[in-house]
């Protein structure tokens, strides 16, 4: 009996449903938070995918499913496994002084990320308005116009963050732009985001939730005061498509526009295509010739960043819950467990990526799970790949020597438990 098949019928218990207790060590040293499960988690995922597939964790009280046939079963079935109640919206565990704050009812509304059908299904189709093949097209000409100028802004320097001066604020202006925000207020925005972003997925010390909380309020105002703005003053954004939306004949509240604007665009919007771009470029360099690989051969670049986002992806994984008793992996779950789908294990797996360590531009019907998959898929997944194509497009062209600083450390950093990101990335090239 092999070792999976083995685990299976130690854990599975006859048929019974799995206890937490009853589940092998290896999900109980998986912390991504820290140490080397945050700097390269790949051996270990290795580890799991071949040992305890199906493996619990008590840090986070979650099963961790590593291998890509399990987690794709899981997301192609949202009547066995919720996507509601995956995100604490939840006041009642901050401090009473951020709860004062925030008032009464969830932080903010949920996001379609958040949601089941019927609801998911409404307000995803309301979205889906503002990403038609046709209307991202026409960003294209908008992105390339912001690389360059935040380029313009570094270029004669020779070395620069390109986190901070580059991949971070060109996603920003182009979400702010199709929302309809003025570009003086990104600095705001980012800081909202990064406040509801942390009350919701992170667990912020106790003394910082009510400075975080006096951010979401002022944030809940601003968008409100935009929408009531487009009320009167229709413009050509997502903000008037969405205030004059009325689908099934009624218009959405101002808690769901607040929600959608607020959150599904402006702050989802912008944070997973920054830390994409980063984690691109650092991946391209960390290997100098595949960067020279796409110097010689532009064609090469789209599918060279989704290897990229395969080797590397900056959406680890994906959490869900169990509505009824379920099988994964050959391990019966009961009702109500946690699940967390760690798609960086599920683009390492050798059964659908042969050599998955390797860099492959060439790799047919690449089919990462960086976007999610079934009815969950990133609906800013047209969009995010122009800005990210866009941006590698125009450091190739303007600074085409370009090279990491030796020795550097990228502050890799996962606060929410579904982004994994770098916080630093330090790059030269020679001025002439």
């Amino acid at each position: 009996m092999s070792k999976t098949s083995a685990h299976a019928a130690a854990v599975a218990d006859g048929g019974k449903p799995l206890s937490a207790d009853q589940c092998p060590y290896h999900g109980r040293e998986y912390n991504h938070f820290a140490g080397p499960h945050l700097d390269n988690p790949r051996p270990f995922f290795e580890k799991l995918r071949q040992e305890a597939p199906v493996t619990f964790n008590p840090m986070l009280g979650m099963w961790l499913i590593s291998r890509y046939d399990d987690v794709t079963a899981v997301l192609n079935n949202p009547t066995a496994y919720s996507s509601a109640s995956n995100a604490s919206t939840s006041v009642e565990r901050l401090t009473p002084e951020a709860q004062a704050i925030l008032g009464p009812g969830p932080i903010i509304h949920d996001s379609p990320l958040n949601m089941d059908p019927p609801v998911h299904t409404r307000m995803k189709r309301l979205l889906q308005r503002g990403f038609t093949p046709a209307k991202v097209a026409r960003q294209e000409e908008r992105v390339r116009a912001f690389a360059n100028a935040l380029i313009d802004g570094f270029i004669r320097d020779g070395r620069v963050d390109l986190v901070e001066r580059f991949a971070y604020p060109l996603p920003v202006q182009v979400i702010l732009a199709m929302v309809g925000v003025p570009q003086e207020d990104m600095e705001k925005v980012r800081r909202w985001s990064a406040s509801l972003f942390g009350l919701i997925f992170a667990q912020p010390p106790p003394e910082a939730q009510a400075a975080m909380a006096r951010d979401v309020v002022e944030y809940r105002s601003y968008c409100a005061q935009l929408i009531e703005q487009r009320r009167r003053q229709p413009q050509e954004d997502l903000t008037t498509d969405l205030v004059q939306a009325e689908p099934d004949g009624e218009a959405l509240t101002m808690q769901e526009l607040t929600s959608l604007i607020g959150g599904s665009l402006l702050a989802a919007g912008h944070e997973t295509t920054s830390s994409q771009i980063a984690m691109s470029v650092k991946n391209l360099l960390e290997q100098p010739e595949r960067w020279q690989r796409l110097r010689e051969d532009r064609t090469l670049v789209p599918k060279a960043l989704e290897e990229c986002m395969r080797l590397e992806g900056i959406a680890p994984c994906m959490p869900r819950t169990a509505v009824q008793d379920v099988e994964v992996g050959g391990v019966l779950l009961p009702k109500g467990s946690r699940l967390l789908l760690l798609y960086g294990s599920a683009n390492h797996d050798a059964t659908h990526f042969p050599d998955p360590e390797q860099f492959d531009p060439h790799r047919e019907n690449l089919q990462h799970l960086n976007f999610g998959r079934g009815i969950h898929f990133c609906l800013g997944a047209s969009l995010a790949r122009l800005e990210v194509r866009v941006a590698i497009e125009q450091l190739l062209e303007r600074i085409p020597e370009m090279r990491l600083v030796p020795g550097q450390d990228y502050g890799y950093r996962q606060e929410m438990l579904i982004l994994r990101a770098i916080r630093h990335l330090q790059v030269e090239w020679p001025v002439r």
